[in-house]
């Protein structure tokens, strides 16, 4: 099965752009060599455009546009994928997760998928009612998780507020295990956690914030209730530097962080 195989047009903005270039470019009996030298990008590129494995940058879409004579087709579809109207948004988030080098984060409700329990998720999905399978999802979340002890991983700088330690998920018993886990994650090297307490007040980011930086990209990602949104636009990733300053200023050091989950710990007996 090739990349294009696995691409659904129908789900996601992005696939369709991959799509339509291909369309366009054998309508106009171009090969890849010819968009390349168009779009200024090298042969691999269009490939994995194509595929699916790699997303073609505005200015590139423009000047095939431009070649073709679309309309702005391609630009006006780069735009809605960047906009986040695409169906896959959580697919997208975890493909930038899978290649950040850097990711900082803040959530205010949960913790962390990187640093949740196998109890913990489990009690979350079925208490949630949405997904049809819990253990494939768990499944699924453990997966994930493996980037944080891979070769070469990536750093992470993250904030939990402090209602994410008492909101209860599961039993005390999950919630014991889930606090221990958090102090033991703690002391990976690639990991910052702190804690944002209650009397910093409120920060107006529900849900969760994150930005994650790779070697091509850095791309900010916002999630409340069911619904997420990737941002790639410099302005929308520069505001969500803002918030998560604001958040890290008024966060708890490590040392009074870890304090505080032990003493949280504590109370769920």
């Amino acid at each position: 099965m090739t990349g294009m195989d696995l691409l659904d047009p129908q789900a996601s903005t992005w696939d369709l752009i991959a799509v339509q270039l291909r369309i366009l470019r054998v309508r106009h009996g171009w090969t890849c060599e010819q968009v390349a030298r168009t779009a200024n990008v090298s042969r691999s590129h269009v490939s994995n455009w194509e595929a699916g494995r790699r997303r073609p940058r505005r200015a590139e879409l423009v000047a095939l546009d431009e070649a073709w004579s679309t309309g702005g087709l391609l630009a006006t579809l780069h735009g809605y994928a960047t906009d986040g109207y695409d169906h896959t948004r959580l697919g997208a988030y975890l493909d930038h997760e899978r290649k950040a080098e850097t990711i900082e984060g803040f959530n205010s409700d949960l913790v962390f998928g990187l640093f949740q329990t196998e109890d913990y998720m489990r009690a979350l999905f079925e208490a949630g009612g949405v997904v049809e399978d819990v253990e494939a999802e768990v499944a699924k979340r453990l997966e994930r998780q493996r980037i944080l002890t891979r070769p070469k991983p990536p750093k992470l700088w993250m904030v939990l507020a402090q209602p994410a330690l008492v909101w209860q998920v599961g039993d005390a018993a999950v919630m014991r295990g889930q606090h221990a886990h958090l102090l033991e994650i703690s002391r990976l090297p690639n990991v910052s956690l702190r804690v944002l307490p209650v009397s910093a007040g409120w920060v107006s980011v529900p849900g969760s914030l994150s930005i994650m930086n790779s070697r091509d990209e850095e791309v900010a990602y916002f999630e409340a209730g069911r619904m997420g949104r990737v941002y790639e636009r410099r302005p929308e990733v520069q505001q969500a530097r803002v918030q998560l300053n604001n958040i890290n200023a008024r966060a708890f050091p490590e040392r009074q962080s870890y304090a505080l989950i032990e003493y949280t710990m504590g109370l769920f007996r």
